[in-house]
């Protein structure tokens, strides 16, 4: 059986944008679903107004460029990333020793969907270049990987 030792905590939920904050509103018994403020629901013919959307939007603490190549669930996991990495004292690891495991269900809909609207809207050749890397469901571990310089 192999350990695993887990030295810091980051999180980004419904909840709140750290870890301090989730608890707090989880131990208030605080909810993070709201309705929803966007048109998305609506546009993609959703037939619920209501989800678990995060407390505070991750362009709110990543910069532009890192939004604009990112898919959400990239950003998301980069920011608890980094949370985590600065509460384990940003340790000095050998790359070879280091590895990220972030799961995803489907990785970067949010992606797919701009692109599809893309190539209905504008014709394929306005696709983005990222648009690949950014929907592959790895994409939040290849992320992380380099944030931390995990090899």
């Amino acid at each position: 059986m192999n350990r695993v030792v887990i030295t810091g905590l980051g999180a980004t939920t419904p909840l709140g944008g750290d870890v301090d904050s989730t608890w707090a509103a989880a131990l208030a018994g605080k909810s993070g679903v709201r309705t929803l403020e966007n048109d998305w629901a609506e546009k993609y013919g959703m037939p619920v107004n209501f989800a678990g959307q995060l407390a505070v939007p991750t362009d709110q603490v990543l910069s532009r460029p890192e939004t604009k190549r990112m898919d959400p669930s990239a950003q998301m996991a980069i920011v608890a990333t980094r949370e985590a990495w600065a509460d384990a004292g940003s340790p000095e690891v050998d790359p070879e020793r280091l590895g990220a495991v972030v799961s995803s269900g489907i990785g970067g809909v949010w992606t797919l969907l701009s692109a599809w609207d893309t190539v209905k809207e504008k014709g394929a050749s306005r696709v983005l270049p990222m648009t690949v890397p950014m929907l592959m469901p790895n994409s939040p571990a290849a992320y992380v990987e380099l944030e931390v310089g995990a090899r």
